[in-house]
């Protein structure tokens, strides 16, 4: 499995945003020299093997974040606010539009990963399941950051509250994740 650089630059974006830029470039040149990927300028077509990513991923956290691990959510929510408000999806999906833009998670998460599958099952009316199946290297990183972007873009699109639930993930050691979203 690989990691497309758009999830590196979206996290290097993220970093020197609220830690300034010196931190950032500090940071990672104390990593290149562990891993040497990262040594490289990293594009958005880059391809990062997924243990280096994860690597830098939790190096990234306990270096700015004491190791919590909730923060690859909050990094996903920003990422998805950011996505749909300015960056890439801005204009793709007008208020209301939640359930197209659960139908669209699938390709989101192929522009990023190289393995591995977000699957989207419209359930009914009020539920929608999101299952991450087949990640060759399953890490909390997967589950929060794509479920905390999932999660950010429902609530900039759906005209009401959502009740978010975990059902299987890598965080309790499933070899897959499950999350349900029902209308509150």
């Amino acid at each position: 499995m690989e990691v497309k650089g758009v999830a590196f630059l979206a996290r290097q974006s993220l970093v020197m945003q609220q830690h300034g830029e010196a931190a950032w470039r500090a940071f990672l040149t104390d990593f290149a020299r562990k891993e040497p990927v990262f040594g490289q300028p990293v594009m958005p077509i880059s391809r990062i093997p997924a243990p280096a990513f994860i690597a830098f991923n939790d190096a990234l956290l306990e270096h700015f974040e004491g190791g919590d691990t909730q923060a690859y959510w909050r990094y996903g929510e920003a990422s998805g606010r950011y996505a749909l408000g300015q960056g890439q999806l801005k204009g793709m999906f007008g208020p209301g539009e939640f359930r197209r833009f659960l139908q669209f998670s699938p390709a989101i998460w192929r522009g990023y990963f190289t393995a591995g599958e977000l699957v989207v099952q419209l359930k009914d009316a009020e539920t929608t399941d999101l299952r991450i199946v087949g990640v060759p290297h399953p890490h909390v990183y997967f589950e929060y950051a794509v479920m905390g972007f999932a999660k950010a873009g429902l609530e900039l699109l759906s005209p009401q509250a959502l009740q978010v639930e975990r059902l299987k993930g890598f965080s309790q050691g499933d070899p897959e994740v499950h999350y349900r979203v029902r209308a509150a």
